[in-house]
């Protein structure tokens, strides 16, 4: 359904991206990916004219190595690199556009506080420049899930039934696929507002109910016929708004993983990403993966 190819993890040496190398690898294994591990430095002088200069490089590689080495998986191809550039995020996604890479992965460098959680410079930027899938590990990430070794056993994906969700939805059904997991596909009804020109007569909790049942008729018509030999799909309707919802959903769930769609990545486009996606990333314990809108999807939806 879905295939990866190449996977392209950004390190950092700190234990947010080793967190981060540990899916990678277990995503490269799953599906007989390259990993590409990439590391951007600061630039400095020539090493040939600067011995402190040559010695930060050498010791950026042993780093790099030891790195990979702690979370090498058997059977995965790695190709480790390091750059040197002033602006992580850019190049980044420069060379992931060079390598042509199917996913990015990426570890949060966020904090958990009173009003929300910070993702970090380097990611926000690639959060809302990538035109490519990018899973971000959060740095709050809950403490059992990083004991159980980048565990995928349960999976929710939220669908709106735009193009982007279905892309979406294509991951997780193909990521369920690999992981042997318990899929959940929830839509989100936005409540009515209450100004609303209702008709005297309309009984609103007749239609709430009509409108959560068509939903949930349209997204079991994107379940695939042969879903059921590879993994457990669960579909669900609920009223609300769409961030708090997903998020709740998957904390009463206890999921391993959030998949979204995302609606683009114009100037108008990233005002959803930030109120939603964004939200959803910052505050959710588990792996968020967002698909922007130009992936492909064999899944269609129903009408």
């Amino acid at each position: 359904m879905i295939e990866l190819n190449r996977i392209l993890c950004a390190v950092d040496f700190s234990r947010f991206s080793d967190r981060a190398l540990d899916y990678a690898m277990k995503m490269a294994k799953w599906y007989g990916a390259t990993l590409h591990v990439l590391h951007v430095m600061p630039p400095l002088p020539p090493s040939t004219v600067n011995e402190l200069a040559a010695t930060s490089r050498s010791l950026t590689t042993k780093n790099l190595i030891a790195t990979v080495e702690r979370s090498r998986v058997a059977g995965v191809e790695v190709v480790s690199e390091i750059l040197e550039s002033a602006e992580a995020a850019p190049r980044i996604l420069a060379r992931a556009e060079a390598l042509d890479v199917d996913l990015i992965v990426t570890g949060s460098h966020g904090r958990s506080g009173m009003q929300r959680a910070l993702l970090g410079s380097v990611v926000e930027a690639m959060l809302h420049k990538s035109n490519r899938p990018v899973l971000t590990i959060p740095s709050h990430i809950d403490a059992a899930r990083v004991t159980a070794g980048a565990a995928m056993s349960k999976i929710l994906c939220a669908v709106d039934f735009a193009e982007p969700s279905l892309s979406a939805a294509a991951f997780a059904f193909s990521i369920a696929e690999e992981a042997d997991a318990q899929l959940t596909l929830l839509h989100v009804v936005s409540p009515q507002p209450g100004y609303a020109p209702w008709p005297a007569n309309y009984d609103v909790d007749r239609g709430r109910a009509e409108a959560e049942a068509e939903a949930l008729r349209r997204l079991q018509a994107l379940v695939p016929a042969h879903a059921a030999d590879y993994c457990t799909v669960e579909t669900s309707v609920v009223q609300g708004a769409e961030s708090p919802q997903i998020l709740r959903i998957a904390a009463e769930r206890n999921v391993d993983l959030i998949v979204l769609g995302v609606h683009g990545r114009s100037a108008f486009d990233l005002a959803f990403f930030g109120s939603n996606s964004k939200a959803i990333i910052r505050e959710a314990h588990c792996p968020v993966l967002t698909v922007p809108a130009n992936r492909r999807s064999a899944l269609k939806a129903v009408s």
